[in-house]
């Protein structure tokens, strides 16, 4: 009998056919490609190719679409844009880069934080600035156009932070269906304003060390609550929080993040994503004549290695964008290595979603998974 490898809903399987393999592949083909170009040598192959072909670990779909595809495209899914400077010449320059970023398959994100609020005087010009908010559109219509010509949805991320003075215009900047469709937007929020929220005090706007507006900050916090209920946007990112958390503080600073929002990164930082499948680690025994589930945490150690290196190999094998996606990434050698399946898996066991002993459980796993 033949053994079927890959997705079993046909759902599943077609999404995979279309977003993830090269012309003509089964799922199968797609796997032993990933695992060849990704090897360190013939015995870590054969390793590699089990784990996908049982989809015990499986690559984020950049790193399945690209690595030894015929096609030039990334493996990395998202990246962050170098810093925008106040200038037009800055801002011309990372749009262009946008544009090579996503063309190879990469989304983006973008902190404003640094463009010059709407109506400031421009002294070079004796002209007005339209903000960041205006020059986002730039940028969105760059994203429309990439995506209709390429294999991938274009996605980006804006990220303004709190205490900008065009933050009350970027909270509502998508307060409708039409604007600024190809972002995701997220504020980037201090301590401080944490602070003056919890214990309702003014807040000041800044900019260029120059106070604009002082505002109750509990009214701020309350704008951007019901932006995100009726919208779902604007989200926010504790950017304070997020660079304090950050391994690498000392080297870098964070100001944005992926368009999902769940990998801050640094000018020209990319995320290198995996995730280990933990329903193919349930396994069952008996005892005396009685079926017992357990997770094999031997076989999770066993796997960790061998994909921790074919993932490291990526970073040194893909095709970038731009040449300072490519110096960031092999510098740091970031890679973001999650697990899916989690809720299956923990039920599957008999612990209740979301109850203590599932938590421990998954305290468990990620204990050995770190």
């Amino acid at each position: 009998m033949t053994t079927e490898y890959g997705p079993s809903l046909n759902v599943s399987k077609e999404i995979h056919a279309m977003k993830y393999r090269s012309k003509g592949e089964s799922f199968k083909d797609a796997m032993i490609r990933v695992a060849d170009a990704v090897k360190d040598n013939e015995e870590h192959y054969l390793q590699i190719k089990e784990i996908l072909l049982d989809q015990r670990f499986l690559p984020a779909g950049r790193v399945q679409a690209a690595m030894g595809a015929p096609r030039e495209v990334t493996a990395f899914n998202c990246f962050v844009s170098g810093t925008l400077e106040d200038s037009m010449d800055s801002i011309m320059d990372k749009a262009a880069e946008a544009a090579q970023t996503m063309r190879l398959g990469g989304g983006i994100g973008y902190d404003f934080s640094s463009l010059r609020p709407r109506g400031d005087h421009i002294a070079s010009l004796d002209s007005r600035s339209s903000g960041p908010i205006s020059f986002m559109g730039i940028f969105d219509a760059i994203c429309k156009t990439i995506a209709s010509a390429g294999h991938r949805r274009g996605a980006q991320m804006g990220v303004l932070r709190v205490d900008h003075p065009d933050i009350e215009e970027f909270i509502k900047a998508k307060n409708n269906s039409t604007t600024l469709t190809q972002f995701n937007v997220s504020v980037g929020i201090t301590d401080d304003f944490m602070d003056a929220v919890i214990n309702d005090k003014m807040f000041d706007l800044r900019f260029g060390g120059r106070r604009y507006k002082t505002i109750r900050a509990k009214h701020l916090w309350d704008e951007i609550l019901r932006s995100t209920f009726d919208w779902a946007e604007p989200g926010v990112l504790f950017i304070d929080t997020i660079n304090k958390k950050n391994n690498l503080w000392y080297a870098e600073t964070i100001a944005a993040t992926n368009p999902c929002g769940e990998q801050p990164l640094p000018p020209y930082g990319a995320c290198l994503l995996g995730s280990f499948n933990l329903t193919k680690y349930v396994k069952e025994w008996i005892t005396e004549g009685i079926p017992v589930t357990y997770f094999d945490d031997e076989a999770l150690k066993h796997d960790i290695a061998p994909v921790v290196r074919a993932m490291d190999n990526v970073i040194d094998r893909t095709v970038y964008p731009l040449e300072a996606q490519r110096r960031e990434a092999q510098n740091k050698r970031r890679m973001g290595l999650g697990v899916t399946g989690v809720a299956n898996a923990g039920e599957a066991l008999g612990y209740e979603y979301g109850s203590p002993e599932f938590l421990e459980w998954l305290e468990e796993v990620m204990s050995v998974v770190r």
